[in-house]
């Protein structure tokens, strides 16, 4: 049995050797027909310009990498049948197809009502469907894949992490602008590092390990709410995204974490479903798939005293599982995500149809400090908050005073990004990179001191 997790779920595929494109083609279209691939395969996910990274190529034997919930990545067309859906299984028993309603209407029966009896699990084909003949050893196999014995969330692989002060304060100073009503989400961007153990003047050993440094917040733009946000879908959103990831490299830097905020909870009531998915997701992302990753999820929000509160967090490797598998689903109650149907989940030993958010949190000590960039540049996509050149001219006349270079005034996220508005990426970048060192080009210097509207001296 492989997996084939595409754009609109994972289809688990019965499969023997050999293991070609040919094979997993003919076997996808045996078990859930009317499937049409629309790109190339691949061993990883798919990077963030959908091209595979480890592609299956057609004609090579791949039969060595074969085991058994083997998962291939590739996309398939929106109109694809879901997996488990009656378009995706034309065999089975046959029963009525119909179904008498309360109100006395009929409509037609979905496929897991019209083959719950016989089905494998609720929302899946029958075993027959897949195939013929089933040893008990093969059938426990496969229905263990289908069960989640619920662990805690465990100790995180991150010991700590640092919060540029600057950007900490904005991000409070903005959710207590709007008295912590509405929700609020940003990327976040910096550094991984390793410390290694080290002996104490007591002579005990101090545990090292991953450490997280956040450098700047990029709030993308956004609909917010008191019961959430929502990241705006479009091509300029989408462009932007890429100008800050551009900014973010040239600096030496990577999307580390993310943040959000929202209004002051009952208590017990950590993170919502929402949050929970949108977090695992990202590790997710993070790491191409299941696997070790310290993107970090900070939350804000005000205690009863009202003052502001930062926690941060990791979610277990076993929720990053279920929510790639399609095995945890919204629920009515806000603290807690449902099992779906085709999936069991084992909590302390007994069966439960949705699991308490609190079961994947992993707590991270967070702090904060002064981080390498400035952080005095208006906010992009906040109300209110205005980029001008007055601001930009505001921001590097600062050179010369405290002991500021031209080069630390630019070296402002903010500021970086406001410049990609006038000049081309390349020329961007490369600025970037100068004020990275401390050494940005005249020509560049010129060129931004005249935008801003000074007068040559900096």
């Amino acid at each position: 049995m492989i997996r084939l997790r595409t754009n609109v779920g994972v289809y688990r595929v019965p499969l023997s050797p050999p293991l070609t494109t040919s094979s997993v083609m003919s076997a996808l279209a045996a078990s859930a027909p009317g499937v049409v691939v629309t790109s190339p395969m691949s061993f990883s996910p798919y990077s963030e310009g959908n091209e595979p990274k480890d592609p299956l190529v057609e004609g090579s034997d791949y039969t060595h990498r074969l085991s058994n919930g083997l998962m291939i990545y590739t996309f398939v067309s929106p109109e694809s049948p879901r997996p488990g859906s009656a378009a995706s299984s034309t065999a089975g028993p046959k029963k009525a197809s119909v179904k008498v309603n309360k109100d006395g209407s009929i409509s037609a029966l979905s496929y897991a009502e019209a083959n719950k009896d016989s089905a494998f699990r609720p929302g899946m084909m029958p075993l027959s469907s897949m195939k013929k003949h089933w040893t008990l050893a093969e059938f426990m196999e496969m229905d263990d894949t289908f069960v989640f014995k619920i662990k805690g969330g465990g100790q995180s692989s991150v010991m700590n992490v640092r919060m540029e002060q600057n950007e900490a304060q904005s991000f409070q100073a903005y959710m207590r602008d709007q008295t912590f009503q509405t929700c609020r989400m940003g990327y976040l961007y910096g550094t991984v590092g390793e410390v290694e153990d080290v002996k104490g003047d007591d002579g005990k050993t101090v545990e090292g390990g991953t450490h997280v440094n956040v450098e700047f917040v990029y709030e993308p733009q956004q609909t917010c709410e008191p019961e959430g946000f929502e990241i705006a879908d479009t091509e300029e959103a989408e462009k932007e995204q890429d100008l800050v990831d551009m900014i973010a490299t040239s600096l030496g830097f990577k999307k580390v974490g993310w943040i959000f905020g929202h209004p002051p909870r009952e208590d017990g009531f950590i993170f919502s479903g929402e949050e929970i998915l949108t977090a695992a997701e990202l590790q997710l992302e993070d790491a191409g798939g299941v696997g070790d990753t310290s993107f970090m999820t900070i939350k804000c929000t005000c205690n009863e005293e009202g003052n502001a509160t930062f926690d941060a967090f990791t979610l277990s490797k076993q929720c990053m599982e279920m929510v790639a598998e399609g095995a945890l689903e919204l629920s009515p109650s806000p603290g807690f995500l449902t099992v779906n149907e085709t999936f069991t989940a084992m909590v302390e030993g007994k069966p439960a149809s949705r699991v308490d958010n609190t079961f994947w949190l992993q707590n991270v000590a967070i702090k904060q400090g002064e981080g390498s960039m400035r952080g005095w540049f208006p906010k992009v996509n906040r109300d209110g908050s205005v980029q001008t050149h007055d601001a930009l001219k505001s921001q590097l006349s600062q050179s010369g005073k405290k002991g500021f270079k031209f080069e630390d005034c630019l070296l402002d996220f903010q500021a970086l990004l406001y410049l990609t508005k006038f000049l081309a990426k390349e020329d961007v970048s490369a600025i970037c990179e100068g004020a990275k060192v401390g050494k940005v080009e005249e020509g560049w210097k010129v060129l931004v001191a005249s935008m801003a509207g000074m007068d040559g001296s900096y």
